[in-house]
């Protein structure tokens, strides 16, 4: 499992994308779906991250628009952290309480793990846990 280097001398241990459960994975896939949702409506609605004069449009979502988006990067912290030297474990409440530094650290990472593509070699290899027509 990846350590992650936070902020402060501290440092997390995430879980490999193969070692997370389904319901972990589960979470954090239903998670981002409504972010997703949230970020389409918000699109919808005119607002477009690189122009400032349509970012009022924010303010207008919903406050479950609002957590939705928020909830995603939460979920990957409290589904994949193993262990760390800050105390106890992440909870969806508990996560927001960390320092911004070392939460958008623990949301990196965790999003590139949970997101990493597997490749199989250079020579197109294919997976050998896969079922085959045999």
């Amino acid at each position: 499992m990846p350590t992650i280097e936070l902020p402060n001398s501290q440092s997390a241990v995430i879980a490999r994308k193969e070692d997370i459960s389904e319901r972990a994975s589960r979470n954090i896939t239903r998670a981002f779906m409504a972010a997703a949702g949230a970020a389409s409506r918000l699109s919808g609605a005119g607002f477009n991250e690189t122009d400032s004069t349509t970012w009022g449009v924010f303010s207008d979502i919903s406050e479950q628009d609002q957590n939705a988006l928020d909830g995603y990067q939460a979920a990957l912290v409290v589904n994949m952290v193993r262990s760390w030297t800050l105390g106890e474990l992440p909870t969806l409440d508990s996560v927001l309480d960390l320092p911004k530094a070392t939460f958008d650290a623990l949301v990196n990472a965790c999003s590139e793990e949970f997101n990493r593509v597997e490749e199989f070699g250079p020579d197109g290899a294919t997976d050998p846990k896969a079922p085959t027509a045999d």
